[in-house]
C-alpha cells in the first residue's frame, strides 16, 4: 500500500460544511413556529402556491375573526408520518398495496409563554378545526394559502417537577395534499404576535 501524502497547510480549514450535504440538497430545518386561523379566515391577497412574508404580516395584524396566531419558538419541533391509508388485495388494480393517503404528525413543547397568547388561544376554543402552516428554523413555510386543516385541541400547562418548564405539549395531525407547497424567507424565522 502506498503512503498517504497530505500537501494541505495545517493554518487552513478543511474545506468542509457543518453538515456534509455534497449533492445540494436544501435544509428545510426543523418546525419552530406554528401559525393557526379559523378555518373561514382569508389570507389576503394569498394567490400562489404558499404565502410570502407580507401576507403572514397582514394576517397577524388583523383584529377579530380572522386574527392570525402563532405560537413559538417551540422546542424539539418534529414533523414525521405518522400512519398511511392504504387498500390492498381485491380493492386494487393488481393485488399490490396502493397508498390513498399520508398523514403528517407534527409534535413540539411550547415553553416560552403569556398571557396574550394564552388568551389567543381560548378565543379560537369555539372552533373545530383550525387552519395550521408551519415555519421551520431556516425560514421554509408550510401548507401552503390555506393551510393544514387540524384538530383544534391545545393542551393544558403542564408543569412537571423541579428543574423543568411548564409547558404546553403540542400534537397534531393532518393529511398531506397530493402537492404540499413552501416558501423560503429568513424573515418568517423573526415574525411576532402582532395583536
Amino acid at each position: 500500500m502506498s503512503d498517504l501524502v497530505c500537501d494541505c497547510n495545517c493554518d487552513l480549514d478543511l474545506d468542509m460544511d457543518r453538515f456534509p450535504n455534497s449533492c445540494g440538497a436544501i435544509n428545510y430545518g426543523h418546525p419552530k413556529l406554528l401559525l393557526f386561523q379559523k378555518p373561514e379566515g382569508e389570507l389576503t391577497l394569498c394567490t400562489g402556491d404558499a404565502p410570502i412574508l407580507a401576507h403572514i404580516q397582514a394576517a397577524l395584524t388583523v383584529v377579530g375573526d380572522n386574527h392570525m396566531i402563532l405560537l413559538g419558538p417551540i422546542t424539539n419541533g418534529v414533523r414525521v408520518e405518522s400512519e398511511r391509508q392504504e387498500e390492498s388485495g381485491a380493492d386494487t388494480i393488481d393485488g399490490m398495496t396502493d397508498v390513498i393517503s399520508q398523514t403528517i404528525q407534527i409534535t413540539g413543547k411550547l415553553k416560552f409563554l403569556d398571557e396574550a397568547v394564552r388568551t389567543d388561544l381560548e378565543n379560537l376554543n369555539c372552533y373545530d378545526r383550525l387552519s395550521m402552516w408551519i415555519i421551520t428554523t431556516t425560514g421554509w413555510i408550510f401548507g401552503g394559502c390555506d393551510g393544514y386543516n387540524v384538530a383544534n385541541f391545545i393542551s393544558t400547562l403542564l408543569m412537571e417537577g423541579f428543574g423543568t418548564r411548564a409547558h404546553i405539549p403540542l400534537d397534531y395531525k393532518f393529511q398531506i395534499p397530493c402537492h404540499d407547497p413552501a416558501n423560503q424567507d429568513d424573515g418568517f424565522v423573526l415574525l411576532r404576535n402582532e395583536a
